[in-house]
């Protein structure tokens, strides 16, 4: 084989594994999505519903009950496989009445030095649905 073929060779199977995740979408601005706590369910047991559902997934990096915020760590591993490449995280917060909980999925592609910002759609809908089976009303 020629060294120039090698080297074509070995440039596609790096740029292949540095792919984008067809989930990413590269933007500024930060997607949130919103779910409606039941009114039968107190505040201290939504935010403690909100908190177990993020720890499943991920540590933890804030967590103020007072001001109904929580914002998790840097997960390297939500595709499947570590990557120092692309890295997501996840922001709750809760309106102050607290009848609502927004939920902010962020998204960096590309690496130390040189992140994209985005979100991933994929999370956001995972993490959006996973909240709603534990404090969100049910539609009439």
């Amino acid at each position: 084989m020629k060294l120039t073929n090698f080297l074509c060779l070995a440039a596609i199977a790096l740029l292949a594994g540095c792919a984008t995740p067809k989930t990413f979408v590269k933007t500024m601005d930060s997607a949130w999505a919103s779910v409606e706590v039941r009114d039968d369910l107190a505040y201290i047991n939504a935010w403690n519903a909100v908190v177990d559902t993020l720890v499943k997934r991920f540590d933890m990096e804030i967590l103020s009950q007072q001001d109904g915020y929580a914002r998790t760590t840097w997960l390297y591993s939500w595709t499947g496989k570590v990557s120092e490449n692309y890295r997501v995280r996840v922001t709750t917060k809760f309106s102050p009445d607290h009848k609502v909980v927004e939920v902010k999925s962020e998204a960096e592609y590309g690496g130390p030095g040189n992140w994209i910002a985005g979100y991933d759609t994929r999370l956001l809908e995972t993490i959006k649905t996973d909240i709603m089976g534990k404090v969100g009303r049910t539609t009439r």
